[in-house]
C-alpha cells in the first residue's frame, strides 16, 4: 500500500514517532511519502503520490491547519473518485477523540502506533474489518481496547527513518544536531502534562516506565553518525532521563564517550537530579540539562500543578547542576488558572535567581485531558467550548485577565528569558517592556530571535555549522520556512 504521512510545520526535533513508524511501514513493504503542510499543499501532493492511506500526526495546537487540507483534500477525491484512508494519530486525537467526527475520519489512532499501524494496514490490504484493533478507534463514542508496548518490544523496533524528513527539512541535516528517543513514559502525576491524563487512560496496559537498552540506543546512533553526518550534539529524549544512579546509568556512563564522544542534552527533574547522577552524566559527555521550573512559588507549583517540588529542591539541583559545569535549559509558565500577575512576576525572579544558562518561558494553555484543564473549566477560568491548545507566547485563554494582563503574559514570554539573562542593571528597562504595550508580533520576533540565539550558541554545543555555506544555506532555509 501507499501511506503519506502528513506534519505541519518543520522542526528542529526530528518526528520520532511518525520516522518511527515510516520505518516500520517499509518493513512490511509498503510504499511511504511525507508531506508538511507549511511547505505543500496537500491536495497537489496526493495527486502526484496517489495514496491509499493519508496518516496525520497532530498536536491540537495545529488543527484547524490540517482540518482545512483535509477539507482539500476530501475535494480532490471527490473530483477523481479515489478512496483514501484517512487516519489521525498524535496527542490531539489521543485525547480529543471528538475530531474523529469534526473531520469525519476514518480512524484515529489512540497512544503507541507501532502494532496498531501495521495491523490496521494488513486488514486493509485483505479488505477485513477493521474492528478490534488495538489503540484505533473508529468511532468517537467509547474507547479503543488499549495497550502499550513494553521495554522488550522497544529494543525489537526498526530505528527511525529519517531520510523523508531530512528531505523535506533540508537545512536540518547539516547542523549536525540530532535527537534520539531513549525511553516512554512517566511516572509523575502533573496536572499539565500530557503523560498523567496518558497513565490514567492507559492504567492496567503495562508498565508505566520502558526504557531502550544502553547497547540499542548506541547501535542507533552510530548508525545515524554514519549514515547522516554530521554529527555534532545530541539529543536525548526521554520525560526524565534517569530517575536514579543505577546499573543503566553507569553502564552508558562507561560506553557512550567511548563509542560515541559527543556533547548531548537530556530532560531531569530536580529530585531525581543527584549528586552521583550528576556525576555519571558529566562522565558520559553531558552537556546541558533541561529541568523545567514551571512556576515560581511552591503553593502554585505544587498545588495547582502537583510537581511535587520544594524550593529548596530546585535550587540544590540548579546549583548542582552549576558546580558539574553542567549547562541549564529550562522552561516557566506563566498564566496559569488560578493565579495572578504577581505570581508570574514571582516567576521572573525566582527564575533568575536560579541562574538558567537559556531560560524559556511560555504562556500556559491548560491541554485537553489534563488535570489542569479540568480544573480551570470547574472554576471558571475558561469558556467551555475554548481550543484548549496554542503557541507559547500566544494570548491567554483564561477569563480571569484582561486583555492588558493578558499583553503582559504574553510578554513575559518573549522577553523573560532577556530578563534572566542579561545583567541585573538591564532589568528595570526589561520590566518596563514587558508592561508597555510593546506590539505582540514585534515582541515575538524580538524575543524569539534572542532564545534561538542563545540556545544554538550555549546549550547546543556543535550544531551550528562551521563551514559558512553550510551556515548559509541553514540559515536561508529557516527564514524560507519558519519567518
Amino acid at each position: 500500500m501507499k501511506i503519506l504521512f502528513v506534519l505541519n510545520v518543520p522542526h528542529a526535533i526530528e518526528p520520532q514517532g511518525v520516522m518511527m513508524l515510516i520505518a516500520l511501514c517499509r518493513r512490511h513493504n509498503h510504499e511511504v511519502g511525507l508531506t508538511l503542510l507549511a511547505k505543500e499543499d496537500l491536495a497537489a501532493r496526493a495527486r502526484v503520490f496517489q495514496p491509499d492511506v493519508v496518516a496525520y500526526s497532530v498536536i491540537g495546537s495545529e488543527v484547524d491547519d490540517f482540518k482545512r487540507a483535509d477539507q482539500a483534500l476530501l475535494a480532490h477525491c471527490a473530483a477523481s473518485g479515489r478512496r483514501v484512508f484517512r487516519i489521525m494519530g498524535g496527542p490531539h486525537p489521543t485525547f480529543a477523540p471528538q475530531v474523529l467526527d469534526e473531520m469525519g475520519l476514518d480512524a484515529i489512532c489512540q497512544g503507541d502506533g507501532e502494532r496498531a499501524l501495521p495491523a490496521l494496514l494488513a486488514r486493509l490490504e485483505r479488505n477485513e474489518p477493521l474492528e478490534g484493533i488495538p489503540n484505533i478507534a473508529l468511532t468517537s463514542a467509547g474507547a479503543p481496547l488499549r495497550e502499550r508496548l513494553n521495554s522488550d518490544e522497544l529494543d525489537g523496533l526498526p530505528f527511525p527513518d529519517r531520510e523523508l524528513y531530512f528531505k523535506a527539512v533540508p537545512f536540518l541535516q547539516p547542523t549536525g544536531l540530532r535527537s534520539f528517543l531513549t525511553g516512554r513514559g512517566c511516572p509523575y502525576s502533573c496536572s499539565f502534562c500530557y503523560n498523567d491524563a496518558y497513565n490514567r487512560a492507559f492504567a492496567g496496559c503495562g508498565s508505566v516506565l520502558r526504557r531502550r537498552s544502553v547497547e540499542n540506543i548506541l547501535a542507533e546512533i552510530e548508525e545515524v553518525r554514519d549514515k547522516y553526518p554530521p554529527l555534532g550534539f545530541i539529543r536525548l529524549f526521554h520525560d526524565t532521563f534517569s530517575f536514579r544512579a543505577d546499573a543503566w546509568l553507569e553502564e552508558f556512563a562507561e560506553k557512550y564517550p567511548k563509542r560515541i564522544g559527543v556533547p548531548f542534552y537530556c530532560l531531569m527533574r530536580a529530585n531525581t537530579f543527584t549528586e552521583e547522577t550528576a556525576r555519571l552524566l558529566k562522565k558520559a559527555g553531558c552537556y546541558t540539562v533541561a529541568m523545567s521550573i514551571e512556576a515560581g512559588s511552591e503553593r502554585v507549583r505544587n498545588g495547582i500543578l502537583g510537581r511535587n517540588l520544594s524550593d529548596d529542591e530546585m535550587r540544590r539541583a540548579f546549583d548542582l547542576a552549576h558546580r558539574n559545569g553542567l549547562r541549564i535549559y529550562s522552561n516557566t509558565m506563566v498564566g496559569i488558572p488560578g493565579t495572578t500577575l504577581e505570581d508570574d512576576f514571582e516567576s521572573l525572579e525566582f527564575t533568575r535567581s536560579l541562574r538558567p544558562t537559556v531560560p524559556t518561558f511560555s504562556v500556559c494553555f491548560p491541554s485537553r485531558g489534563t488535570k489542569l484543564a479540568e480544573y480551570a473549566l470547574e472554576n471558571g477560568f475558561l469558556h467551555p467550548g475554548d481550543d484548549l491548545l496554542k503557541r507559547f507566547s500566544g494570548e491567554s485563554p483564561l477569563t480571569t485577565h484582561s486583555e492588558r494582563d493578558k499583553g503582559i503574559l504574553s510578554r513575559i514570554a518573549c522577553f523573560g528569558p532577556m530578563y534572566c539573562i542579561l545583567p541585573r542593571f538591564m532589568t528595570p528597562v526589561i520590566r518596563r517592556m514587558i508592561l508597555l504595550p510593546v506590539p505582540l508580533p514585534l515582541a515575538r520576533r524580538l524575543g524569539h530571535a534572542f532564545t534561538l540565539f542563545n540556545m544554538a550558541t550555549r546549550v547546543f554545543r556543535n550544531a551550528i555549522p562551521r563551514n559558512p555555506l553550510t551556515l548559509a544555506r541553514a540559515a536561508w532555509e529557516s527564514i524560507r520556512y519558519f519567518w
